[in-house]
């Protein structure tokens, strides 16, 4: 017989336990705010050294699961987007107020099912914005309630509602520190403008985007939009964080075709921040599965060509993995 193995903990049940110890909602460091974390978190996830430490910490991937939602996996972590969960079909959520149509209580169809891979373990929900296509009733039901949940204010509130525990609500320009196993994951929620309308925008709600840094062996950056249109803070997260390891923009020109213009970035605005962004690489989501995304992600990648767009862009396969390029 060989040795014999070692229990092993309830998924995540480690990772949470650290995570409750140096998980913090401070005001970002670029700002003055504190921004190291709790005094012996290192100690608890004392990292492999050396070429072993950036070696491991470097080999991340990410699966695109359709719409806004992801999984993503680096040093340790692992991180979903956005959980639209729900089947295949006609209705697979209902909006108040169709971005298009504008149709009262307009159910949204889904072109495509979910992978069938189970999400599996997860360490951290990040969630833009409390509405129907970025957080359904499958994802409220479904999903382990003891998950540390990172999400803006409004959204506790939902969140709670549906079992979630481990809440963390991030304000703009407020951060929290995880550890990771080569050193700690930086996440700073950053403005969503939902719309260029600024009474739509209102209307809409408050939302975050996300800008992830890895520090330690391996440092990376990824900027998450959430549903956001290219606008000046935008611009600020450009002119703070550029440039961009990778950039994960919400496409599908939702609104376009609407009374009330863009809910997220078109092609031209999409392309247009890369450029500013300086982004190394971009991954496009929240395109082709929902019906109410206007524009094909061929809009995109075809512009991106055109007008010489230096980064390199890797359109992801529903349900694929996909590794982390650098």
């Amino acid at each position: 017989m060989g040795r014999p193995r070692r229990p092993r903990a309830p998924a995540g049940s480690v990772v949470a336990a650290l995570l409750a110890l140096s998980l913090t909602a401070c005001a970002s460091p670029d700002r003055g705010g504190a921004s190291a974390p709790p005094a012996g978190a290192a100690a608890a996830t004392a990292p492999p050294a050396g070429e072993a430490a950036a070696a491991e910490a470097s080999s991340g991937r990410l699966q695109w699961r359709g719409g806004p939602t992801a999984i993503l996996e680096r040093d340790g972590l692992r991180l979903l987007t956005d959980p639209v969960l729900g089947p295949r079909g006609p209705a697979a959520f209902v909006l108040p107020k169709h971005p298009s149509t504008g149709v009262e209580n307009a159910p949204v169809a889904r072109y495509t099912d979910p992978p069938a891979e189970p999400i599996g373990h997860l360490d951290v929900i990040l969630l833009s914005h409390n509405h129907a296509d970025h957080f359904d009733a499958v994802a409220r039901e479904t999903l382990p309630k003891d998950v540390t949940f990172i999400l803006p204010p409004d959204a506790v509130g939902a969140a709670r509602a549906a079992g979630f525990t481990k809440l963390t609500p991030l304000d703009w320009d407020n951060e929290a520190v995880l550890p990771t196993r080569a050193g700690r994951l930086r996440i700073l929620a950053v403005p969503a403008n939902h719309a260029h309308d600024a009474a739509l925008d209102a209307t809409l709600g408050k939302g975050n985007g996300y800008v992830l840094r890895w520090e330690g062996a391996a440092p990376y950056s990824v900027y998450w939009t959430g549903d956001s249109v290219f606008t000046e803070p935008m611009r600020a997260v450009a002119a703070r964080f550029a440039p961009i390891d990778l950039w994960l923009p919400h496409l599908g020109a939702v609104g376009v075709d609407g009374a009330r213009g863009l809910r997220t970035m078109d092609a031209e605005e999409a392309v247009a921040a890369a450029a500013l962004l300086r982004a190394r690489h971009v991954i496009p989501i929240h395109h082709t599965t929902f019906a109410h995304y206007r524009e094909p992600v061929t809009a995109f990648t075809q512009r991106a060509a055109s007008k010489n767009l230096p980064a390199q862009v890797h359109v992801p396969t529903d349900g694929a993995w996909m590794p982390l390029p650098r």
